[in-house]
């Protein structure tokens, strides 16, 4: 059997704080072990601070990790080379979460989509027009003719996403990372980024690591969703089984402070008020502080409850539950 497109495991990153007697550490990665398989969608949800962020720019090889391995399609990047290889930017690409931030202004549309054609050697120069009007009409830019000679000024901000999302395709990447895609653009357009997202995975079979806040929008795209708390994995499981039932506290948190229909949201949040514990965090489980439901067990290293296919859960109070039942 193959391995997985995307395997990281024990994945880890500590920053220095600054100097003193007593330096601490940032812990903004801890022990993640994830997988994402060939044409999977994975969101990874949580708050700021919950290591979303970090662990794009480490698939993306922008920071070393401190320990772990990325192994893509079985093999060990990390191992094999120090800094990341053109073979390995050709295979993972990034949509970023500003799209007027990430196109030059000086450029035209047609300059940012034909360079990753031109360093990866995707096809010749006399092709590469070609090939840039397909890919802006892939991402629904029609008629591609009418865009290509652009500036990105003169578009709107989902043209200018739909412009990153073609540049990202532009090499054939395995795998897409997107930092909050939808996030600097007018809700009246963010479903039909997240819709292009959709048709681009089922028409070229490329994964996507979606990072994001909108809970909506990670049930409403993904075939799983992780949730991250502190840089450590709290849950993992199928989009809507997670939306509708979490079983981690803090899952349970996220859902409940998630917009329901009307705008509304729950009158009270099951937790005490704080931040995730990223500098020198507590042995056991970072989210023990601010749980309603703690263990005397949650100061120990966290379980792993395989619940169904796909669905695990890292908690304690989970562990007592699930004893209390079988005891019964």
């Amino acid at each position: 059997m193959s391995p997985p497109l995307l395997h990281v495991s024990d994945l880890s990153v500590t920053f220095d704080t600054g100097g003193g007697l007593r330096p601490k550490k940032l812990h903004a990665l801890s022990g993640l072990t994830l997988t994402v398989d060939r044409g999977e969608i994975m969101a990874i949800v949580g708050e700021s601070g919950s290591g979303k962020s970090t662990f794009a720019k480490m698939l993306l090889r922008l920071l070393q990790p401190t320990a772990g391995k990325i192994l893509l399609d079985g093999d060990d990047v990390l191992k094999r080379e120090r800094r990341a290889s053109k073979a390995y930017r050709k295979r993972v690409q990034m949509v970023f979460q500003d799209p007027f931030g990430s196109l030059n202004p000086v450029h035209t549309v047609g300059h940012h989509v034909e360079r990753p054609l031109a360093v990866h050697h995707i096809v010749p120069k006399a092709q590469r027009r070609a090939r840039v009007l397909e890919l802006l009409d892939q991402v629904g830019l029609r008629p591609a003719d009418a865009y290509i000679d652009k500036l990105p000024q003169d578009l709107s901000g989902g043209q200018r996403q739909r412009v990153a999302i073609a540049r990202a395709l532009a090499p054939d990447p395995d795998l897409l990372v997107a930092d909050e895609p939808t996030s600097m653009l007018d809700v009246s357009i963010r479903m039909d980024v997240l819709r292009l997202l959709e048709r681009l995975r089922h028409e070229r079979g490329v994964a996507i690591v979606l990072i994001t806040h909108d809970l909506a929008a990670a049930r409403y795209l993904a075939d799983h969703i992780a949730v991250l708390y502190a840089g450590k994995l709290m849950e993992v499981a199928p989009a809507d089984e997670l939306a509708k039932h979490p079983r981690h506290p803090y899952s349970q948190l996220l859902v409940a402070a998630a917009p329901k229909p009307g705008g509304t949201l729950d009158a009270e949040l099951p937790a005490r008020p704080g931040l995730p514990p990223n500098v020198d965090p507590p042995p056991g489980c970072p989210f023990a502080e601010r749980c309603l439901v703690v263990h005397e067990a949650c100061v120990t290293p966290l379980p792993e409850h395989v619940l169904a296919p796909g669905h695990l859960v890292r908690c304690h109070a989970l562990s007592a539950s699930m004893q209390r039942n079988s005891n019964q």
